[in-house]
This record gives C-alpha cells, structure tokens and sequence, in this order.
C-alpha cells in the first residue's frame, strides 16, 4: 500500500529495502510494545546506511552511518522501519515540494497539498500506507498536515520527545525548538504509539528529554473532562 500511496501522491523519499535493512526483520524485539509493527520517517530522521537528504541534492549519495535516537529507540521498542517521507525545502512551509524529490499531493484531492512540513507523512497515513508515523513540528509541522489530509498528530511539548542524531535546516535554531512527534491513521493509534513510546525512558537515550513517562492517570482524568479549556495567545 505504501508503494500504490505513493504512485499516487510522490509521497516517499526511501523505500528501506537493502542487504542491511532485510536483516531489521531478524531482530525484531518481539516482546517489545511495537513489536514487529511498521513505522514510516520524515525524510530528516537518521536511519543508517540511507540519505538524509532533506530535499536538497547536494546531500544525495551521502548515507548517514548510524540510526539516530528515534530509530534506535523505535527499533529497540520492536518497530520496522521502512519508508522515509516528503518535506520542503527549510521544513518551514505548508506544502511538501522541493527540486530533489518534487511535489507531494493530497490523497483526497491531487489539486490540494497534504500539509507540510511533514506532508509525506500525512499523505502516506491518509491513504492508507502506513498507520504510524514519525514527523517534526516547529510552528504547526505535524497539526497542518493531520488537518489537511484528515488524520491524527500531537505536536509533543519541548523536551518529550529525543531528537539527537537528526538532520535539520536550521541547525543552531533554538528560539522555537522543533519536537519530532507522532502521527497516525486513528486516535487509538495515537494514544498507543505515544503511551509506548514515552514508556521507552527516553531519558536514557537522550539528555535533553525530560524524565516523565506516560501518565496514565493523567491520561484517564482528561477522557473524563466533559469540557476541555483550550488557551489562546492572541499575541506574542
């Protein structure tokens, strides 16, 4: 289905299949949370062995050695990875086109954007390639696409989520720091991954991660709020 999303959208940046990558399958943590459970990338999260390209050309043909965190952390939970996704140019846009790879569509509707940055992703999960994610958000990177393609995300607070041996086009950019976050084909979907994920002790695998696990009585107080209070700042 990932391959027929893509036909159909130019969603996909790699498609994992190597010598190295079929060896994934062989270790899979089967009594992992995730086990055996396939997870696509934004095209910026370091898998080993394949480009980050970021959409720019001069960075093809230069795969990265190793996983960055996120993959480490995905596989040891029992995940495959197994197809990275379309983004822009800067990953500031709300559209996923740039030279290298072109321009990713909106499944629904080809005359429309999926979102950006992190539209390959929304693209792929809203026809149906995939059901769990991985993308990015700085200012709406993972809630634009969810919106426009019709499916779930959580931009996660600052510091939740690792992001250690990534690719950026902004490095050094700290002043709104993007949080890699998930993203999903259904709501249940999303509460498994994330709960599975912040279970992880992520902590361990990077520093800058704040040592809060998952909060399942947290969790369970806000299902049963009849009335959620949404905060707006109508300026900075």
């Amino acid at each position: 289905m990932a391959i027929k999303a893509h036909a159909k959208t130019n969603c996909l940046t790699e498609i994992m299949i190597n010598p190295g990558a079929e060896k994934w399958i062989e270790d899979v943590n089967l009594k992992g949370p995730l086990a055996g459970i396939p997870v696509s990338l934004k095209d910026s999260i370091n898998v080993g062995g394949f480009d980050v390209s970021v959409g720019y050309s001069g960075k093809v043909g230069q795969p990265v050695p190793q996983d960055g965190t996120i993959v480490k952390i995905l596989k040891d939970a029992g995940a495959v990875p197994y197809v990275k996704t379309n983004l822009p140019i800067s990953l500031l846009s709300f559209e996923s086109n740039n030279d290298l790879w072109g321009r990713t569509t909106n499944p629904h509707n080809s005359k429309y954007s999926p979102g950006g940055s992190t539209g390959g992703e929304s693209a792929l999960l809203a026809y149906g390639g995939g059901r769990i994610g991985v993308g990015s958000d700085v200012a709406g990177s993972v809630r634009v696409p969810a919106h426009f393609s019709g499916i779930y995300s959580l931009r996660c607070s600052t510091g939740r989520w690792p992001k250690m041996g990534n690719v950026t086009s902004m490095p050094g950019q700290e002043g709104v720091p993007s949080v890699f976050s998930p993203m999903t084909r259904t709501l249940p979907d999303l509460v498994y991954f994330t709960k599975s994920i912040l279970g992880m002790r992520l902590w361990e695998y990077d520093h800058s991660v704040h040592p809060i696990q998952w909060r399942e009585d947290t969790y369970n107080a806000t299902k049963e709020q009849k009335k959620l209070k949404i905060g707006v700042m109508e300026s900075d």
